[in-house]
């Protein structure tokens, strides 16, 4: 059985043993860990970026910073979509084109494209609910990792650290705290590369192409169907009738 190693993709997760021997416990730690260090510097720049815009908006010094602004959310929002490439196909977006020159077509072309609020949203909106999924996630994997090798360093530590609050101040509670990590380490994996995939499927629906609902019944309209037959089984079918 071949490992999906693009969590963004729909589809089920292997068994735990060859879960365990993939690289998605690691990339999904990547990109969530990576998410934590980078998703509240985008927050900042772009909510800066928009409030000063907006609010500067009511003079004229503030019109070229609302296009300045459109531009900071299409670049943070670019980082996340090639960011999402660590556990999944990068994503890509179509934003409108500025088709006439001029401060205030593009101020409009920007600020009403669905894209750029889209980009926004993810940015700004989902910042809060994706953060604290990615902390619980890689919290409880990389705690989880930690108890596993406890007897190497619950010594080092006065009182164990935080395995003291647990009684764990001496190797055989160290090795029983231990073995009781070791089972749940493919639950903590679950954990991780599940919310890895639930941020990426969050980001490829937010930041992604906009999908046509009509698309299915576009192409079956589009393609032959059974009553469109060619012109030989037409006649065979004449001829069977006389």
């Amino acid at each position: 059985m071949t490992v999906d190693t693009h969590p963004g993709r729909l589809g089920p997760l292997p068994a735990p043993g060859e879960l365990l021997r993939s690289s998605l416990p690691w990339t999904s730690t990547v990109y969530l860990a990576s998410y934590l260090l980078a998703g509240p510097v985008l927050f900042a720049f772009t909510t800066v970026a928009v409030v000063v815009s907006f609010v500067l908006s009511i003079t004229l010094i503030g019109i070229p910073l609302l296009i300045g602004a459109a531009a900071v959310v299409r670049v943070c929002a670019h980082f996340e979509r090639t960011r999402t490439g660590l556990v999944a196909e990068p994503v890509r977006a179509d934003h409108r084109p500025v088709a006439v020159p001029g401060i205030m077509t593009g101020v409009r072309t920007r600020w009403s494209d669905p894209a750029v609020l889209r980009d926004l949203v993810y940015l700004t909106a989902l910042f809060v609910p994706l953060l604290v999924l990615d902390a619980v996630a890689v919290v409880l994997w990389l705690g989880n990792l930690a108890v596993v090798v406890a007897p190497a360093w619950y010594w080092a530590i006065p009182d164990g650290g935080g395995l003291g609050a647990l009684g764990v101040d001496n190797l055989p509670k160290a090795l029983a705290a231990t073995a009781v990590a070791c089972l749940l380490v493919p639950i903590t994996c679950y954990a991780v590369v599940g919310a890895a995939r639930l941020h990426a499927t969050v980001a490829r629906s937010v930041l992604g192409r906009a999908s046509d609902p009509l698309a299915e019944a576009r192409r079956v309209l589009a393609n032959p169907g059974p009553l469109t037959r060619s012109g030989p089984d037409r006649s065979a079918t004449t001829q069977g009738e006389s």
